[in-house]
């Protein structure tokens, strides 16, 4: 996201606004002083706003705005619990309004609007009240600029509704989302196409979670994005961001892309030209590549050092970010107690360095990790800010099954995923961790707060020089091998080798000095001090390769063959 210039005519809700490539037209609504009737334009390309001609009539909440070439078209709404009629055109070129037929089909609020070809399309909203029962419309309207005149069209073939969304693609009509006939939510967040050619309508997919009230939604290429909204059901407020692709016949267009569709007919702006490894679960994963090539290197986390008893000769990283992403697990919204946990298995010792909470506002909380006997493992307070909030966590965890990572304190707004698909259980991290379910009476329908885990195996029982005065100190030993050097003692010369190694001194500077003077005593005095296979382990079996330590600090591979 990004700020950009702030709209000019004050602070309002209920605002309204339609959009072409190069400019938005705003205004409308209502404040503490009422109900503004200035009208604005914003230029797209340079960020500015521009003051039109006002609406020469009162202003107005949930009237329809439809954009409809080079008019505006704008009428119906409410002022003050009065629903409105009327029907107003702005005519873009030449900054005026003028009123048109009214709307004689009933006054309303809300309604569902969109354009389709040169005609705006009006229809549904919330009516007057009749004998103190709520009055929620299914007829349909469209209205001809040429003739100053509205058609009546089929009625609406299910349920009367109000408050969803609407848009238009491929000359169709939608209408998504909103309340009922009783100004409830829906049974489903009901998506519906509307065919002008044949004045008929036909129920397409639901979007996930229950129905919104006054949700937004806009078109990009051969996808709807829907986001915001209210669900009463559960009373939540949403901030999410999900889209719905519209079309079969959407795809790439262009013979020269790497996912070229011979069977599309409506480029939807997906057409990749950068191929490579579009995992992030793969060491070699490219950020830039929109095509997978097939070259993944899949991350295998482990202990990389040799001189370690845990090495692991697969390991290509140690510590890595993996999933899982809020936004791969569909919709959600900020939640608000503390009850609730995530379940997971630890299938070796490995630390959890951090995890990813988004907070809705700044608040302190703290967060726990108990066992299967719910002992307390791991219990820290930390300070979360607005927003993404990287937790330096450093948890070490032993493995084992059913350990629970949940939060502890006043909860003031943590995002969660709601109705999760049923396969997303278990999530696999890296083959190290898996997050099986939640702790709720539905442990597959949530995800809690946990996001983006980094988990770093610790290398065990290094072998190396532990003393940190010495010449060939190693920082990261934790066992002392006995090789360690001083100043005056022998040195092995940087980069000499087999037959060609050169001996010396450590100076005062721990700098190796050439000296071969005692080259001899230096073969004599040297000793296999162990003997380790690829794992790391002590062995002295034949026909394996195998690594010798020896004292003078060289570690030599062998083919032993008996």
């Amino acid at each position: 996201w990004e700020q950009l210039s702030n709209f000019p005519g004050g602070t309002r809700g209920y605002a309204y606004g339609v959009s072409n490539e190069i400019y938005a037209f705003v205004g409308f609504g209502s404040n503490e002083s009422g109900y503004p009737n200035d009208f604005w334009r914003y230029d797209i390309i340079n960020n500015l706003w521009e003051e039109l001609a006002n609406f020469p009539d009162i202003g107005r909440n949930h009237p329809a705005m439809i954009l409809v070439n080079d008019k505006v078209y704008m009428g119906l709404g409410s002022v003050d619990g009065e629903n409105l009629g009327d029907w107003w055109e702005y005519n873009i070129t030449q900054n005026t309004w003028t009123e048109k037929a009214n709307f004689e089909f009933g006054d309303r609020h809300h309604p569902f609007y969109f354009s389709l070809g040169d005609y705006p399309y009006v229809g549904f909203g919330h009516g007057n009240y009749i004998n103190n029962n709520i009055n929620i419309y299914n007829d349909f309207y469209k209205y001809k600029p040429e003739d100053n005149e509205w058609i009546q069209l089929n009625d609406f073939p299910s349920e009367a509704r109000v408050a969803g969304t609407q848009f238009s693609f491929n000359n169709r009509g939608y209408i998504l989302s909103g309340d009922g006939d009783d100004h409830g939510p829906l049974d489903s967040g009901e998506l519906w196409e509307y065919n002008p050619i044949s004045d008929q309508w036909t129920q397409l997919d639901s979007h996930p979670g229950e129905a919104r009230w006054a949700p937004g939604s806009f078109v990009i290429d051969c996808y709807v994005y829907l986001t915001s909204g209210y669900e009463g059901d559960t009373d939540t407020y949403y901030n999410d961001l999900i889209r719905y692709k519209l079309s079969e016949e959407c795809g790439c267009t262009n013979l020269n892309a790497f996912n070229y569709n011979i069977n599309s007919t409506i480029d939807d702006g997906s057409c990749c030209y950068i191929s490579g490894c579009t995992n992030s679960n793969s060491i070699n994963f490219n950020q830039d590549a929109c095509f997978d090539d097939g070259s993944c290197i899949p991350i295998i986390l482990g202990c990389d050092n040799i001189l370690a008893s845990n090495y692991n000769e697969f390991a290509n990283l140690n510590s890595s970010f993996t999933g899982p992403d809020y936004m791969d697990l569909g919709t959600g919204s900020y939640h608000y107690n503390d009850l609730w946990n995530m379940v997971f298995d630890c299938n070796e010792d490995v630390t959890i360095k951090s995890i990813d909470l988004l907070a809705e506002t700044n608040f302190n909380i703290q967060i726990e990790i108990i066992d299967l006997n719910n002992n307390q493992v791991y219990l820290q307070e930390f300070n979360l800010i607005t927003g993404l909030n990287q937790i330096e966590l450093n948890a070490e965890i032993s493995a084992g099954e059913d350990y629970q990572i949940g939060i502890i304190g006043e909860n003031q707004g943590l995002y969660r995923n709601n109705n999760i698909s049923s396969d997303v259980f278990p999530i696999n991290l890296l083959d190290i961790i898996e997050i099986n379910s939640n702790t709720t009476d539905s442990p597959l329908d949530y995800y809690y707060y946990f996001y983006n885990w980094q988990l770093e195996i610790n290398c065990e029982n290094i072998l190396g020089c532990t003393d940190q005065n010495a010449c060939n100190y190693n920082e990261n030993a934790t066992d002392d091998d006995g090789t360690c050097q001083f100043s005056g003692d022998d040195c092995i010369i940087p980069g000499s080798i087999g037959p060609d190694i050169e001996y010396g001194l450590w100076n005062e500077n721990c700098e190796c000095i050439f000296d071969n003077s005692n080259l001899n005593s230096h073969i004599e005095s040297n000793k296999i001090i162990r003997k380790l296979d690829i794992l790391g382990r002590n062995t002295n079996m034949m026909n394996k390769i195998i690594f010798e330590l020896n004292s003078n600090g060289l570690v030599e591979k062998k083919l032993f063959i008996e």
